[in-house]
């Protein structure tokens, strides 16, 4: 019956996007040609593969089980990191993994991250496509993050490839649910050739079911990853990105973390009133994603504020200004290390905010907008435990923060609640970790209910 319903879903599925690719082919043509970030992995993404990666797949070792991630981007690979570092150290000698990412800068991050993996950008969503990655990576399990749900891959993946298949980290808020039943015809056949799904909250897990009319037997509320950070950073990376931001030991440093376009001007008006009261306090700037550094840099120069680019930065010529702006991959939990206080982007404009739990790792109190739909669960423990503050506006940003500066004990309090928060809702790796290795021996076929 599942794989009837998912024959006539796919049938339809694959009809839409047909007719999408033909009669938007041109669009297609003008993205990739103005939008540069889009190129990137393109041929990867077609199922074309660098010698080099084909080879270092094929020189892996063949008694080995071959494990499968996929993360779209930064905020999904961050959530991964701690489980793959520990699948590979407790079990390297058993298991090969392979990272996917969609997005240039997850890709990248996870290459700097794990230099010693294959990481490949996800195919498209293409049978001949996906035929082409699944004989290259060859996998015995594939693991899903959060909710990229793909129908073709899912049913190449469980049906042909006879691969088991999980999602983890699994989240689907109301407003999510409410727009993939408009697509139930196609989402639920598609849920039901999942092996299992590890889902955050009680809450996703009642909506995953019923959209997917799985019974509860399929799903397990297993916490969420980004919980489980345990950062261990280089004390001679810290010191020498502080030598190249010029940064001081009783420096006082606001970050704006991962800042989306439309929140840059109101963030940086608000700094500059804050150096009216605090001349000492410098800026990094820190936007979501690195390509926009060219708007960036225009803002400041209209505002007359003089800055600083990292990638421009070395040890010949540090950094002589009060702002930075962090074109980099990679570093901005390190500098949220030396950070006083941290703005998370993304909340002053209908973008869903951003994940403020790598902050709270380094002991630094968070400030976000109204906008963190995308992190509803997370910011509202973040409020109810007091580990952060949430303002209406950028522009109340100045009275929230000129409190925090001038009351260092509140910010020690603020920073102190933050860990406890972690440390209270830590167990997922734990918990995904065992599942991973439990599915590796397993048969790859769904539950049939």
């Amino acid at each position: 019956m599942i794989i009837a319903m998912a024959t006539v879903s796919l049938v339809l599925y694959n009809l839409l996007l047909f007719m999408g690719l033909l009669l938007l082919w041109p669009v297609w043509v003008g993205y990739l040609v103005l939008v540069p970030k889009t190129r990137a992995g393109f041929w990867e993404k077609l199922g074309i593969y660098p010698k080099t990666l084909i080879t270092h797949l094929q020189a892996e070792a063949t008694d080995k089980k071959r494990l499968w991630f996929h993360a779209v981007s930064v905020g999904e690979f961050n959530a991964i990191r701690p489980l793959v570092a520990e699948l590979m150290a407790e079990s390297s000698d058993a298991i090969t993994i392979i990272i996917s990412c969609t997005t240039r800068t997850g890709h990248d991050l996870a290459q700097k991250t794990f230099p010693e993996l294959s990481v490949i950008y996800f195919p498209f969503d293409f049978r001949a496509v996906l035929e082409r990655a699944l004989a290259l990576v060859k996998p015995d399990l594939v693991v899903l993050t959060e909710t990229e749900l793909w129908p073709n891959f899912i049913q190449m993946v469980s049906q042909q490839a006879q691969v088991p298949l999980i999602l983890i980290n699994g989240r689907l808020s109301p407003r999510s649910f409410q727009g993939y039943r408009r697509i139930q015809f196609v989402m639920q056949p598609c849920l039901q050739q999942i092996t299992h799904l590890y889902m955050q909250a009680t809450g996703d897990a009642e909506r995953i079911q019923a959209l997917g009319q799985l019974p509860p037997k399929r799903t397990t509320v297993a916490g969420n990853l980004k919980f489980d950070l345990n950062p261990t950073l280089d004390p001679a990376k810290v010191a020498h990105l502080q030598q190249l931001l010029n940064i001081q030991p009783h420096d006082m440093i606001l970050t704006l973390a991962s800042t989306h376009s439309g929140e840059d001007l109101p963030l940086i008006n608000a700094y500059q009133k804050l150096r009216q009261a605090f001349p000492e306090l410098k800026l990094i700037l820190a936007p979501r994603h690195p390509e926009r550094v060219g708007e960036i840099r225009g803002i400041l120069q209209a505002q007359g504020l003089p800055f600083s680019i990292r990638s421009e930065l070395s040890e010949a010529h540090p950094n002589t200004q009060p702002v930075v702006v962090l074109d980099s991959i990679g570093e901005l939990l390190t500098v949220y290390s030396f950070s006083t206080i941290t703005v998370m982007g993304g909340s002053f404009i209908e973008r869903g905010g951003q994940n403020p739990l790598e902050a709270l790792s380094q002991k630094v109190p968070v400030l976000f907008g109204p906008h963190m739909q995308n992190f509803s669960a997370i910011s509202r423990m973040v409020l109810e435990s007091e580990a952060g503050i949430q303002v209406p506006t950028a522009e109340a940003l100045v009275p929230a923060i000129t409190t925090l500066l001038t009351n260092p004990e509140q910010m020690k309090t603020i920073a102190a609640k933050g860990l406890q928060l972690l440390e209270n809702n830590q167990g997922a790796k734990a918990l995904l970790s065992k599942a991973i290795r439990k599915h590796l021996g397993s048969s790859p076929a769904p539950q049939q209910d």
